[in-house]
């Protein structure tokens, strides 16, 4: 599978970014791909110029991202407001985040793919790690409706990333996976070398718990990949 002209047979990295200076810095610290984070942006911001601004500022694919609040995100507006918002972007978008539990998200799928481009189907459990079958069968489920599932759940103890793990090499592939949290934060080094086809850098300030730069993965997954 691939994102835009990035093929995902070896682990990629994604350049969180939520303004356009980012997109440069993203592109030199050694991100293959940029997700732009809707819910990060400046209220006055028009969401479809700022992606296309940002896809003539760069080669890279792009995947687009509305983050709903109750899956750690800071969008503010109703659903409706933020699929709009989601739409808008999918001219200039490669892939399109899409939370497992969001109430209109067949909606965005299947406008996804009426356009050719690739759904990534999250979900985040910031309370703890599920057990291994329940992760398995929540990644199942992402699958049969999106292209790309992605699990992040909150490492509450050091047990909890290798058990992550194990899913992660079990799990039919492509997909991605994350702890969260400072017990976490060394799977998004650890977790592409099981399988997860993408791992999440910031540019600027950390938009997850436990995220660490694009710098700092481009540097550990040239040592331990390529």
């Amino acid at each position: 599978m691939r994102i835009g002209d990035v093929e995902l047979n070896t682990p990629k990295i994604v350049g969180v970014i939520n303004n356009l200076d980012e997109v440069e810095k993203a592109e030199k610290a050694g991100a293959d791909l940029l997700e732009i984070r809707i819910d990060l942006l400046d209220k006055k911001e028009d969401v479809r110029r700022f992606f296309k601004d940002a896809n003539d500022a760069t080669s890279l694919p792009i995947i687009a991202t509305a983050r709903m609040r109750s899956e750690g995100g800071s969008f503010v507006g109703s659903e409706r407001e933020r699929i709009s918002m989601l739409l808008s972007a999918l001219e200039y978008a490669d892939a399109v985040d899409v939370e497992l539990r969001a109430v209109m998200m067949k909606d965005v799928i299947e406008k996804a793919r009426e356009r050719g481009i690739v759904s990534i189907v999250s979900y985040h459990d910031f309370a703890g790690t599920p057990p291994k079958e329940q992760m398995l069968g929540i990644l199942k489920e992402a699958r049969r409706i999106g292209d790309i599932p992605k699990l992040a759940v909150m490492a509450l103890s050091l047990s909890d990333v290798p058990l992550l793990l194990e899913v992660t090499l079990q799990a039919q592939k492509p997909l991605c996976t994350i702890a969260m949290g400072s017990l976490g934060k060394h799977s998004r080094v650890i977790a592409p070398l099981y399988g997860s086809a993408l791992t999440y850098g910031h540019v600027g300030t950390a938009k997850a718990p436990g995220q660490l730069s694009v710098r700092e993965l481009r540097t550990a997954l040239d040592i331990l990949v390529r």
